[in-house]
């Protein structure tokens, strides 16, 4: 018997803790309720035509340095300079009104956030996710056909643990960013740009 196969026989037994599910996956809420609605239990759900969902955990504390970096390299931008904001985990209410999505990050223009101030929902043109290993990649694809589709511009999906981001102009087109590539946000915000290295370093 080799070195290896004697300590893993001798290893004791841990059970794994059962993964803690969302509590309110699968509820029927209208979309006024919804738009209200704060979840206790650090999951993140969105809205389809009446049914909350739970796919993802809410953002996590180890990300918020990205989220900082992120925040002030948009600062530096016209936009940023003209009073736009990139929001974290803003509701976003699709034109049809039966979808609702909670993007990790997204861009809204001065005048929009004067619009949803007045009680419209305005669809910001530039998104950033956060994703990690456990993600379910073909949830995303669901979400850039949607966003693509209701008018947003350029997407990012981020992958922290491999420092590496996925730079979306269409649902089908991306480049991936490694090390000093540099990462664009345009056609949305044409001078928006960061490497993985100032990101994630």
């Amino acid at each position: 018997m080799t070195m290896q196969a004697t300590l893993a026989t001798a290893r004791p037994k841990v059970k794994k803790r059962p993964l803690p599910k969302p509590l309110h996956d699968g509820e029927t809420m209208s979309l006024e309720t919804f738009l209200e609605f704060k979840a206790e239990d650090g999951f993140k759900y969105e809205w389809n035509n009446g049914l909350l969902e739970s796919n993802l955990y809410a953002m996590k504390t180890s990300e918020l340095l990205v989220v900082a970096r992120l925040q002030e390299a948009f600062r530096e931008t016209l936009a940023g300079r003209s009073g736009g904001l990139l929001m974290a985990e803003t509701k976003v209410v699709f034109p049809s009104r039966t979808r609702g999505r909670i993007p990790d990050l997204a861009f809204f223009t001065r005048e929009q956030l004067i619009a949803a101030h007045k009680g419209e929902n305005p669809i910001p043109t530039f998104i950033i996710e956060l994703v990690s290993q456990t993600d379910r990649f073909k949830y995303y694809d669901e979400k850039l056909e949607e966003y693509f589709s209701v008018g947003v511009q350029t997407v990012w999906l981020m992958d922290r643990e491999k420092k590496r981001i996925w730079v979306f102009d269409s649902p089908k087109t991306a480049k991936i960013c490694t090390g000093d590539d540099v990462c664009s946000a345009a056609p949305a915000i044409a001078d928006f740009t960061i490497t993985p290295n100032e990101l994630f370093g």
